[in-house]
C-alpha cells in the first residue's frame, strides 16, 4: 500500500480555500485559521503536509504545556536553543519569525485551553510580526474561543474537517492500493460503497480497510477486487474483540 498525502479531497479543499481566505484577510491581525473535527478526519495529516510544503512551524499542544515548556518548545521549532527567562525566549521567537513568511501551526490546540496565557501569547507573537496563525483542535473548539474575543476576532476562517465521502474514498483506493505485482489494484463501486458505509468516514479506518482488502487480492494474485471477495470484517475497525457485534 502506498503512502501519500490526497490533496483533491473534500476536507482538504475546504482547507485550502480558507488558507486563500486568510490571505485576502483585510486586516493584517485577523490571520488565524481554526481547523475543527472529530478525531480521524485528517486535521493532523493536512496540518503536517501544509506545514511541510512551506516550511511552517508545526507544534502539537500537550495537556502537561505550561506557559514555559510551550516558550521552549516553540523556540526549538523556529531553530533556537532554548535558555534564559520566558521573556528573552518570546523575543528569540519574534525575531525568528519576523519577516520570513512563515507560518505557526498549533495542532491539538485543546490541550492548551487550561490557560488562556498559551493562546494569548501566540496572539502576540502573531501580531508582532504578523505571523499567520493555523490552530487544529476537536469540534466545538470555535464555540470555546467565542469567550475570548481577542482570539475569536482573528479568525478569518474555520474549517471544518468531515467524514470522507464516497468519492473521497474511491481517490484513496485508486491511489494508495496495490496488487501483488505493485501496480494499482482496482477496486469495485460495491467495496468502495461499503467500506465508505462502514468506516463512516474515518480516514484511519478507511486506510485500514485499504490495506485489509489489498492483502486479500495480493494473496489471490488478483488484479481487482470486489465487495463479494472480502470478509465484511476486515472493512470495519471499531475495537470490538473478535466474535462480538460490529457496526452494520
Amino acid at each position: 500500500m502506498r503512502h501519500e498525502f490526497l490533496i483533491d479531497t473534500k476536507n482538504v479543499s475546504r482547507f485550502l480555500t480558507g488558507v486563500k481566505r486568510v490571505q485576502e484577510s483585510g486586516a493584517p491581525e485577523a490571520c488565524w485559521q481554526l481547523c475543527q473535527g472529530e478525531p480521524g478526519y485528517g486535521k493532523t495529516a493536512t496540518l503536517e503536509w501544509h506545514a511541510t510544503q512551506g516550511r511552517h512551524v508545526y507544534l502539537r499542544a500537550k495537556s502537561s504545556w505550561t506557559l514555559r515548556s510551550m516558550y521552549q518548545e516553540l523556540t526549538l521549532a523556529v531553530g533556537h536553543q532554548p535558555h534564559g527567562k520566558n521573556s528573552d525566549m518570546f523575543h528569540t521567537i519574534l525575531g525568528a519569525l519576523a519577516g520570513t513568511g512563515q507560518k505557526v501551526l498549533v495542532d491539538e490546540v485543546q490541550h492548551a485551553m487550561h490557560d488562556i496565557r498559551l493562546i494569548e501569547t501566540l496572539r502576540d507573537i502573531s501580531d508582532m510580526t504578523l505571523t499567520p496563525i493555523i490552530i487544529g483542535g476537536h469540534s466545538g473548539l470555535s464555540a470555546r474561543l467565542r469567550r475570548y474575543p481577542q482570539i475569536f476576532s482573528r479568525l478569518s476562517d474555520v474549517t471544518e474537517f468531515g467524514p470522507a465521502t464516497e468519492a473521497d474514498v474511491r481517490k484513496m483506493c485508486d491511489a494508495l492500493a496495490e496488487s501483488a505485482k505493485n501496480e494499482p489494484l482496482a477496486f469495485e463501486n460495491d467495496l468502495v460503497a461499503e467500506i465508505t458505509r462502514r468506516t463512516q468516514g474515518c480516514l484511519r479506518d478507511v486506510k485500514k480497510a485499504i490495506a485489509n482488502a489489498e492483502r486479500v487480492a495480493r494473496k489471490a494474485g488478483r488484479a481487482s477486487i470486489a465487495l463479494a471477495d472480502v470478509p465484511v470484517e476486515l472493512l470495519t475497525s471499531d475495537g470490538q474483540p473478535s466474535g462480538t457485534g460490529r457496526r452494520k
